[in-house]
């Protein structure tokens, strides 16, 4: 069902509540820059993100993934400007094409937690959640004559990028990151949903699944915490921080994913050094990796 829902522990049944207006937040692709954006692709050893990080990818198509932080100590960094967030595949993807007039294309889809929707501290923090669809133009041409749908706001690459409504979450500081756990879930001719639970809360945006069809293709997954968008691309951790990163998928079977390096997505980043990843099947499959400063 497509709308926004929350539940609390231990009724855990999910309750509509009213949705809020899609974020103008844009989370980039890696690798891209704009106006005076600075990356810092040059110490990409001392960060993570940008291209640079861990992801999951399944033998099957992915069907959900759980991104959370088993471990995490000493870290004092509070409320700042930050994002979790979880990235499928960039890739091609013939089913979403026609309906964007594109004879090729690929899609992107995010699931994101933002600390602050408007990505500007000075009036304070609306910390939301959210999913961010994406669609690429193979051919210029194309994306020239058919544009963007409405709704959709173009952008660099022969790009189409739409967010999700959204719902309004808890505002969680750095420092309390390991009581967090953020999903998404894509479903066939269903919903693609975004969750979020802390402190025994649970949080939920829906979307209809054909926004990017981006069940015909999910099966990679990135899962990390990032900037906030291009004014924030860096979350900064206070010396001495080290933070544990699991990323369970779920594909239908019992099998490892393989772990993929330098496979991350997103342009945003964090300034903490990664670790050696660690690959496991079992009830519930997925990687693992630390990282620290």
């Amino acid at each position: 069902m497509e709308g926004c829902f929350s539940s609390t522990f231990p009724d855990m049944g999910w309750q509509a509540v009213r949705c809020g207006a899609p974020p103008k937040l844009v989370m980039k692709p890696q690798h891209l820059t704009s106006g005076n954006v600075r990356t810092d692709t040059d110490n990409r050893v001392l960060i993570t993100g940008n291209g640079y990080d861990y992801a999951a990818r399944t033998g099957m198509l992915t069907h959900s993934a759980v991104g959370s932080f088993p471990s995490v100590s000493g870290v004092t960094t509070g409320v700042v400007q930050y994002s979790l967030q979880i990235n499928t595949d960039n890739d091609s993807n013939p089913a979403a094409c026609a309906q964007f007039g594109f004879s090729s294309c690929k899609t992107w889809q995010q699931y994101v937690y933002s600390s602050d929707a408007d990505e500007d501290s000075s009036n304070g923090f609306d910390p939301v959640i959210f999913i961010e669809s994406w669609v690429y133009a193979n051919s210029t041409s194309e994306y020239e004559a058919a544009g963007c749908p409405s709704g959709w706001d173009a952008y660099a690459g022969n790009a189409c990028v739409i967010n999700s409504e959204a719902v309004r979450v808890p505002l969680v500081p750095v420092s309390g990151i390991a009581g967090v756990k953020l999903t998404g879930s894509a479903t066939s001719g269903g919903v693609d949903t975004v969750s979020f639970s802390v402190n025994g809360r649970a949080y939920s945006v829906s979307q209809r699944a054909s926004t990017v069809d981006i069940n015909k293709i999910w099966r990679l997954t990135e899962f990390n915490i990032f900037g906030n968008g291009a004014r924030t691309q860096t979350v900064s951790f206070n010396r001495g921080s080290h933070v544990t990163v699991n990323v369970a998928v779920n594909d239908g079977t019992t099998n490892a994913p393989t772990c993929l390096g330098n496979a991350g997505k997103t342009f945003e980043q964090n300034n903490l050094t990664r670790g050696s990843c660690t690959t496991f099947g079992g009830a519930s499959p997925g990687i693992s990796f630390p990282q620290s400063n």
